[in-house]
């Protein structure tokens, strides 16, 4: 996928925008006044083999992933709150934008990683070692948006049961985060 123009950039940032204050009231005008620049241009992925390795791949997978919650709720007739669902998609991975003070997304500045690898971005060394869901989580406490305990474990769950941290919840997941983890993979 190739690294989209601004004006798809304004699209989706404005989408999002609007999404998330739908979703979440408090809390989420702060969010978005103290992280939205970053969260803009924040690539999804490290590397141009996966997909959103590009500024405002984070933002067009939010969108996409949501998308793809609510057809997924619908099809399967699951009794998911809209509301949640818009919560859970639209910030499950906001944890990728990194501190209140540090990018965890840097530009790779190794040539040879850029072309042999296809390693565009590395991490920032100077943002402490955390999953994705449990920056995400103190990301979400900090600006005091709250979550129920669905919501909460769709996000805590997100990178998938296979990991070792959550196998501890197989087989007891809510619905919220089997449709999280099943768009996800789609």
């Amino acid at each position: 996928m190739s690294q989209p123009d601004f004006d798809t950039i304004k699209t989706n940032w404005d989408t999002y925008e609007k999404l998330c204050n739908k979703a979440a009231k408090h809390g989420m005008p702060d969010l978005i006044k103290a992280l939205g620049e970053r969260l803009i241009t924040t690539p999804y992925s490290t590397h141009e083999k996966d997909s959103g390795c590009y500024a405002g791949g984070l933002i067009e997978n939010a969108l996409e992933t949501t998308s793809k919650m609510r057809k997924l709720a619908s099809s399967f007739e699951l009794d998911i709150n809209t509301g949640s669902i818009l919560k859970v998609g639209l910030l499950h991975e906001i944890g990728k934008v990194g501190t209140l003070e540090n990018d965890l997304f840097v530009e790779q500045d190794s040539s040879w990683h850029r072309e042999k690898l296809g390693q565009f971005y590395k991490y920032n060394e100077n943002v402490p070692k955390s999953t994705i869901p449990d920056r995400t989580l103190c990301l979400l406490q900090h600006f005091g948006i709250t979550l129920t305990n669905d919501e909460f474990y769709a996000i805590r769950l997100s990178q998938g049961s296979h990991l070792e941290e959550n196998r501890f919840y197989v087989g007891t997941e809510p619905d919220l985060a089997k449709c999280l983890q099943m768009a996800k993979r789609l």
